[in-house]
């Protein structure tokens, strides 16, 4: 390609690819995060009942005491909290613990907010070089439909000679549904992008194509299928 974009191509190429890569990264953090997060409410909501025990032990101790009024109670009750090794234990793990969950919350935000702009940047990158695609896309091994004009003699020549050849496509993605039919396996890819394509592969692909798993195929478009193919490797 000519002109200063042609110079750009190869820095617009790595840019893409690294967007790429936030773009499969960035949800698999936010993932863990989540975990973590629930883990660490988790052990808050155990801790609150521990000290609601603790608690509920030091209002026992005092309504056996001599206490004359209110005030004597629950300065009793604060000494026997402050002297109780459970509680105080109970509470320091408290202290963290909201700590780390507002850590993890404001790490949530900063990846929300990344994935969003990596998804925005992606969309602008790819238009900038919508004119040298083909290279950008085999690049970034998000998969690239080959197809040209062919001339009626072409045409004809081809027709008369050797059976259309199919178009060819990589796809690259994370299996999210697969099924075992008779004749074949049927599974949905979804992309880094979020776009999804339905694949069928032979039995022996199926170990490959269980969902959850992170795949890269080479398959062929069927014909009079839009939008399916049938895998011919897989990796």
């Amino acid at each position: 390609m000519d002109g200063p974009l042609g110079a750009r191509l190869p820095i617009f190429k790595n840019m893409l690819k690294s967007l790429v890569q936030d773009a499969i990264y960035l949800p698999e953090e936010l993932e863990k995060v989540l975990k973590e997060l629930g883990e660490v409410k988790s052990r808050l909501a155990e801790l609150e009942e521990r000290k609601k025990a603790r608690e509920l032990e030091a209002l026992k101790q005092v309504a056996n005491g001599d206490h004359k009024n209110e005030t004597q109670r629950k300065a009793a009750i604060l000494a026997f909290l402050a002297s109780d090794p459970e509680y105080q234990e109970a509470l320091a793990g408290e202290k963290y613990g909201k700590a780390k969950a507002a850590e993890l919350e404001a790490k949530l935000e900063v990846l929300r907010y990344r994935m969003k702009l990596t998804r925005e940047l992606i969309r602008l990158a790819a238009a900038a070089i919508e004119g040298n695609h083909k290279e950008a896309l085999e690049s970034l091994e998000m998969g690239y439909v080959e197809s040209r004009v062919e001339s009626g003699q072409e045409k004809q020549e081809r027709t008369e000679s050797s059976p259309q050849l199919p178009d060819y496509i990589s796809i690259q993605g994370t299996v999210v549904e697969a099924a075992m039919g008779k004749k074949a396996v049927k599974a949905v890819i979804e992309t880094p992008h979020g776009s999804r394509q339905v694949v069928y592969a032979r039995h022996e692909f199926a170990e490959k194509l269980k969902p959850g798993k992170k795949v890269r195929i080479k398959a062929r478009r069927l014909k009079d299928k839009e939008g399916e193919f049938l895998a011919e490797a897989i990796a």
